[in-house]
């Protein structure tokens, strides 16, 4: 018994000397150091945040900008879980974001900056409005993947597929899977503009 008690002794004493040198070292480094190694420290951690937003840059620039009603990371997971999901995709760089997304739950990779949603994923812009069940967006890229039932409106046609993807650099949205589309002749007007962006009339 008494060895025991000694053995719990020494490593609650190793605990707090390994503590107080952690915490040393954190006081030690500038304000620029820290926030440096904070995704390394945050690696280690479980940690459950509510309302949180977050801006992913790459180069300087703004590739998209998110805000979730609760944000949970496991430890040693470069994964963060998400709950009730809004966010903003600026792509080619532009300064104002024209595409809004809503969404249930989903997840965002910290090393590659790609989300992944699920749940009653809305997306919508001033040319269409597209819902879905479940989407990846891969940054890198630009490039969204539907990869279940999809349906896209707007003012003049209404499509349905099995899945979609789309190019957010080149504006293009490709369908495949039992491809359904309606076209609201009265609501076209002679010289109007593109039906779907990146379509060609």
């Amino acid at each position: 018994m008494k060895k025991l008690l000694v053995i719990l002794l020494l490593l609650l004493i190793s605990a707090a000397v390994a503590f107080y040198l952690y915490r040393s070292y954190l006081y030690r480094m500038t304000a620029a150091e820290v926030a440096k190694k904070l995704p390394e420290i945050a690696k280690n951690l479980d940690f459950e945040l509510d309302n949180v937003k977050y801006t992913h840059t790459r180069s300087g620039v703004k590739k998209w900008e998110l805000s979730s009603r609760k944000a949970k990371r496991v430890k040693g997971e470069n994964k963060i879980i998400l709950e009730g999901v809004e966010a903003w995709i600026y792509p080619r760089g532009k300064l104002k974001s024209e595409t809004h997304v809503l969404a249930d739950s989903g997840s965002y990779q910290v090393e590659t900056g790609d989300i992944s949603l699920s749940g009653n994923v809305r997306i919508a812009n001033k040319d269409l409005k597209i819902v879905t069940d479940e989407l990846s967006y891969n940054e890198s890229q630009d490039h969204i993947d539907a990869p279940g039932k999809v349906s896209v409106n707007n003012d003049t046609l209404s499509i349905k597929a099995l899945r979609a993807q789309i190019d957010l650099k080149k504006q293009q949205i490709i369908f495949s899977g039992r491809v359904k589309t309606r076209l609201y002749l009265n609501k076209i007007k002679s010289g109007s503009a593109q039906l779907l962006p990146g379509s060609q009339r």
